[in-house]
């Protein structure tokens, strides 16, 4: 069942500041006033028409909705509403053609004329529901701009007298706003009144979009469905594989504690027996010595791990770690957040290359560098919630989709990745490098919308997960530039740019 909405949108022209009509789905227009060329971005006329799409359903026929939406690429002035096409003067409703292509809809009554064509494929990319667009203003020529719309009668030239020497001068719509006198060579500033005449300024008209079959919101919906089922599938998986490693190493330090222990009490009744004459001695000495053997041994074991943790920052790896970090925040006037306190290794908060950063060892993930809009979700370790704006793809790489459990990309994206491994290498280029550079130590990598986080192996993670985490001296520097990479060429693949790698 078609479903039709009314559209009226205008802008503010970037180079003079004058009103810009929108009258259609188009993304390049030249200003009435400047006659410079215009670009709105496709996305901003894509996300008018979804928006619709999404409040339809609250709107009764006739009914819609408007504001004022001030973005990056300007600020728009919009009103929408539930009609079908009908012409803007009289009121008349159109009758649409059985077949879609490119016609003429002329208004029965009034003989207004009406652009009829299919929407383009752009949009259809970006609108999925969207059928067929009706508009007074013609789709754009062959290199997508409008030119400047003159009046009819401006083909007959204006004439007027030269301020000058008051010669005749003959005024077209191809005339340039400051011309000369051909008789006393005087330079003419043509009138405000004389100009709008030869180049009427365009005014805000309505448009009309058909929509059909499922929008954008309920394929989205459709698609994170699959993708659900897809992870849980996976999760499942993921745990199989590698919950036994983890259970594993909790055991092997249970079984080395067991061990330790199991060796000082043999020792011990080694040393009792050959202290004792006979059986009764060994057990009167046990019921004499043995609580001094085993209350001490259930403490101290405890207290290990508790001052392993306390003073992580002042032992082994982890003072290292802690020099290494004060000597990279000396290095470029960085401060030592927390530093003072000798339970932990500090961390730096700053602005680095233009992007935030975050270095904090002791934490989950080792290292935060921030993303301008990133448009992947990627993840090594569940549970991942990605946004409702991306979807899961597979690379059919089967090295990465087993390293990242949860993949997720804008839809555009995701459908160049699962198009070849060409086209995923070009796409994925910036996340292979830097993979290659650091998989063999790679412990958790997480990409979302905002930020890079990565912490290596063995640091991100302690026996038994006492949260004793460090970062090798050795790696935390090239780490941190690489990562100020990693983000810039996800940058230039959310702009379609290609990025800079080493």
């Amino acid at each position: 069942m078609p479903r039709y909405g009314c559209f009226k949108i205008r802008t503010t022209c970037s180079s003079c500041g004058s009103s810009l009509p929108i009258n259609g789905p188009y993304t390049r227009f030249s200003c009435t006033a400047c006659f410079e060329d215009i670009s709105i971005p496709q996305d901003r006329i894509a996300d008018f028409l979804n928006d619709f799409e999404e409040e339809y359903e609250g709107f009764a026929e006739g009914q819609g909705s408007g504001g004022t939406l001030m973005c990056g690429s300007g600020t728009y002035k919009y009103s929408h509403w539930r009609l079908p096409p009908r012409c803007s003067s009289c009121k008349t409703p159109f009758t649409i053609p059985e077949v879609q292509g490119k016609s003429i809809l002329k208004c029965s009554k009034c003989s207004a004329d009406y652009h009829y064509y299919s929407a383009p494929d752009w949009l259809r990319g970006k609108v999925p529901s969207v059928r067929f667009i009706i508009t007074q203003q013609p789709p754009p020529g062959e290199n997508g701009v409008f030119g400047v719309e003159i009046d009819e009668n401006s083909a007959k030239p204006i004439v007027m007298s030269c301020p000058q020497c008051a010669g005749a001068l003959s005024i077209s719509a191809l005339s340039d706003r400051i011309m000369e006198c051909g008789y006393c060579n005087s330079e003419v500033y043509v009138p405000d009144a004389v100009w709008a005449r030869l180049h009427p300024v365009k005014k805000t008209e309505e448009w009309f979009v058909c929509f059909e079959g499922k929008n954008k919101i309920q394929l989205q919906a459709e698609r994170r469905a699959v993708d659900l089922k897809d992870e849980k599938e996976v999760l499942t998986k993921w745990r199989l594989t590698n919950m036994p490693k983890k259970a594993g190493l909790k055991i092997k330090s249970f079984l080395r504690i067991f061990w330790i222990f199991l060796a000082i009490v043999v020792v011990s009744s080694v040393i009792l027996a050959l202290s004792g004459k006979n059986e009764k001695d060994i057990a009167n000495l046990y019921s004499q010595y043995g609580p001094f053997l085993v209350i001490p041994l259930s403490i101290l074991i405890p207290l290990w791990f508790v001052f392993k943790s306390v003073f992580s920052s002042r032992i082994g790896k982890g003072r290292g770690c802690k020099q290494a970090l004060a000597q990279l925040a000396e290095k470029h006037d960085w401060k030592h957040e927390s530093a003072e306190y000798k339970s932990t290794q500090g961390y730096i908060d700053t602005k680095y290359r233009g992007r935030d950063i975050e270095i904090n060892p002791g934490d989950e993930y080792a290292m935060e560098v921030e993303i301008n809009d990133s448009p992947f979700y990627l993840k090594t370790e569940p549970p991942g919630y990605p946004h409702d704006g991306v979807q899961r793809f597979t690379t059919g790489d089967s090295v990465f989709d087993n390293l990242f459990p949860f993949r997720y990309a804008t839809p555009e994206l995701a459908e160049r990745i699962e198009k070849s491994p060409d086209e995923a290498a070009v796409v994925l280029a910036p996340i292979y490098w830097f993979l290659e550079r650091w998989q063999s130590k790679l412990g958790r990598l997480k990409i979302d919308w905002t930020e890079a986080s990565v912490h290596l192996a063995p640091g991100h993670v302690e026996v038994m997960d006492s949260g004793n985490r460090y970062l090798l001296p050795q790696d935390m520097e090239p780490l941190l530039e690489d990562m100020i990479v990693l983000a810039a060429g996800i940058d230039a693949i959310a702009s379609g740019r290609e990025p800079e790698l080493p």
